[in-house]
């Protein structure tokens, strides 16, 4: 009977071996190269298209899904202190007055040439 009892419990799985940990940036890397790789095939497929063909839309799809590929890589490869410099960059409300103010400066000077010129161009003729 205790060999019944045996039988009747589970079977404790085997554990898997631990595979070794990538770093996010070696991650990162790899996909960097296949997105190399691919961008390389497809270039190599337009400059085997007869002249005067055009990619297809296929070509056009996968053009586009790298273009979304690297701008993603780049995204993520971007430091969090860097995204979050971003939100200062902005002017406060004191340097956007001034800005503003100096742009009013330049157009009303760009504005007096420009009047000027005109009146020069019409005093001539």
């Amino acid at each position: 009977m205790a060999e019944d009892d045996s039988d009747s419990l589970p079977a404790v799985p085997a554990q898997k071996p631990k595979k070794p940990s990538i770093s996010r940036k070696a991650v990162v890397g790899q996909l960097w190269r296949a997105a190399k790789r691919q961008l390389d095939t497809h270039e190599e497929h337009l400059a085997d298209l007869p002249k005067g063909a055009t990619a297809s839309e296929a070509d056009a799809k996968a053009l586009a899904t790298l273009a979304r590929t690297v701008r993603e890589l780049v995204a993520i490869e971007e430091p969090q202190a860097v995204k979050r410099d971003k939100q200062t960059d902005e002017l406060s409300a004191a340097d956007g007055l001034r800005h503003v103010a100096q742009l009013r400066q330049e157009l009303a000077r760009r504005l007096e040439a420009l009047a000027r010129r005109e009146l020069g161009e019409a005093d001539q003729g």
